[in-house]
């Protein structure tokens, strides 16, 4: 995996359909590695902590190019200088996920996620669609 510059580890393997946003699912797991910091090494403390926030803006369209920018910056910060693996699958998702799907994140600076979230549930909430 890591001659392909990418790494199975963390999350193993997660596929999805052209109905799920690619900016919410890294968002979801930046939220979780945030979480789950120890906060011992700063990279990883202070970094996820400001991941979140941009891909907050980001999803609430109120990110900018700028955003973008910082996301793949601040994944650099975190990436090999944490005192763990968390720094590094912090970073990966994000890293890969711009590098393939920038058209997805740039498309979530005219607005808000362009996404439907109901779309890309296996079933919708109670109430929805009827």
């Amino acid at each position: 995996m890591a001659s392909v510059g990418s790494m199975l580890g963390t999350k193993a393997l997660q596929i999805f359909d052209e109905t799920t946003c690619v900016v919410r699912a890294v968002r979801r797991w930046t939220q979780f590695y945030a979480h789950e910091s120890c906060g011992k090494c700063t990279p990883c403390r202070e970094g996820t902590y400001w991941l979140s926030q941009i891909y907050e803006r980001l999803e609430t369209g109120r990110g900018t190019e700028e955003d973008i920018a910082k996301l793949l910056d601040i994944s650099d910060i975190i990436f090999g200088k944490s005192f763990c693996a968390l720094g590094d699958g912090a970073a990966s998702p994000i890293i890969s996920s711009i590098k393939h799907f920038r058209t997805e994140y740039e498309a979530h600076l005219e607005g808000s996620c362009p996404f439907d979230p109901y779309a890309s549930m296996l079933a919708a909430p109670e109430g929805v669609g009827a």
